[in-house]
């Protein structure tokens, strides 16, 4: 299903209808203009260069190019329906800071790494309730919407690093905003979809060393609050800070620097999460055990309301204004490239046709002795492809079954068959 998100935008295409009328009486006009020197043969003998045709190709360009243009401005969406189904539990969002600073090792590995580890577990104990992923440093985007599929947010989960978002930082703020407008529907006049967003708890968990670089963290998690969503923060690290360590281009350690060529030192700032928590009126927790505070937080989710639901089918918009955009683009390029006078390879292509013709015989008949070599290579590396991902869909399946089993072996061995398929799928 396409939607737009400005249609009024789309009032603008109304303007080319404009212009083709525009352009028809200015040709009318040049024609009359020009039959006052001569007779029109004789005329259009006097210009031979110029091509009626190329002028018009050019203008229909020029006009394809500025309707992509209003169409990218009124941005194209398209939406995937959701099925209908029973639920029981509460909306997670968990926010995941990734900036270099989650690289101190005053928590084992790293900071990062054990809590990558502590939401593992994490969501191995949440029960009917759903779960998403935001990471943030300088900048913050959705690493996986809201969805039941737990299988999924771990394999997400453990592909996140340090270098997913160029630029460094900290800012909460921009994380905590894009969690609240993902777990919000977009349909607010919708009677079904308001039913949804009033009965479903909404829980925001903040996963950070606590070092904002911006000021307005504490401001955005009473806003969001104020739309019906809990703010928690988990708190990584130490008061007296470590070192962040960095990799050499020649594998040696060494630790990040200042301009000055001082050795930055990375603190836990309990008392801005504390803040954060306390304008949001969630808690907040020191991740002071392999849990990360996770326990608390689950004891804190186990308090809230739990609806019983049915999930009314909507649509989930996604801007796609990127298209017309490019195509656009491209269309202009070309219409710049175009000249009014007839091009040079037309009278080319006249003269060497028949060279031409005799040349694509040949490339056609050698074509058909390469094709079957080619052929067999490809079709051996489809057969491959097809095996490994035979094996990777059935050890998926495997692992779904074993995460029904309770039994910690059996969650071991799921996630190490979940591994295996991902290794599997990458192939």
């Amino acid at each position: 299903m396409i939607k737009f998100e400005a249609p009024h935008y789309l009032y603008g295409l109304f303007i080319i209808l404009v212009f083709v009328i525009l352009y028809i009486f200015i040709n009318l006009l040049v024609k009359k203009c020009l039959a006052s020197y001569g007779h029109p043969q004789l005329v259009k003998r006097l210009m031979p260069e110029v091509s009626p045709v190329m002028k018009h190709l050019k203008f229909s360009i020029l006009m394809l190019s500025l309707a992509c243009f209003i169409i990218a401005l009124a941005n194209p969406q398209v939406g995937a329906s959701l099925e209908k189904g029973v639920r029981k539990g509460v909306d997670i969002m968990v926010c995941l800071d990734v900036s270099t600073s989650m690289l101190a090792e005053d928590a084992s590995p790293n900071r990062l790494e054990a809590a990558k580890m502590a939401m593992s577990r994490f969501i191995d104990k949440l029960q009917g309730d759903r779960i998403g992923l935001v990471v943030f440093a300088g900048k913050s985007f959705v690493q996986l919407p809201i969805t039941s599929d737990y299988a999924a947010v771990k394999m997400f989960i453990s592909q996140v690093n340090t270098g997913m978002i160029g630029e460094q930082g900290t800012d909460i703020a921009s994380a905590l905003d894009l969690a609240a407008f993902s777990m919000l529907p977009e349909n607010v006049n919708d009677e079904n979809v308001s039913k949804i967003n009033k009965l479903t708890s909404k829980v925001i968990v903040v996963v950070s060393d606590g070092e904002d670089h911006f000021n307005e963290a504490a401001e955005k998690a009473q806003e969001v609050n104020e739309l019906g969503i809990i703010v928690h923060t988990i708190g990584i690290g130490s008061a007296k800070g470590e070192p962040i360590p960095v990799k050499s281009r020649h594998g040696n350690i060494d630790f990040r620097k200042d301009s000055e060529g001082n050795t930055v030192i990375t603190r836990l700032n309990e008392v801005a999460l504390k803040e954060i928590a306390q304008y949001g009126k969630g808690v907040y927790v020191h991740a002071g055990n392999a849990n990360m505070g996770f326990d608390k937080i689950i004891e804190e989710i186990d308090k809230m309301y739990k609806s019983d639901l049915e999930e009314i089918t909507f649509s989930r918009y996604e801007s796609k204004f990127q298209i017309p955009l490019l195509i656009g683009i491209f269309l202009l390029v070309i219409e710049t490239l175009l000249f009014v006078t007839k091009p040079k390879w037309v009278n080319w292509l006249k003269v060497n046709i028949t060279a031409i013709k005799t040349a694509a015989f040949i490339a056609v008949f050698l074509s058909c002795f390469m094709l079957n070599a080619q052929t067999k290579e490809e079709l051996r590396a489809i057969r491959q492809g097809n095996t490994i991902f035979k094996e990777a869909e059935q050890q998926r399946k495997d692992a779904l079954k074993l995460m029904q089993d309770e039994n910690p072996l059996s969650q071991r061995k799921a996630e190490d068959k979940l591994k295996t398929a991902y290794e599997n799928y990458q192939k």
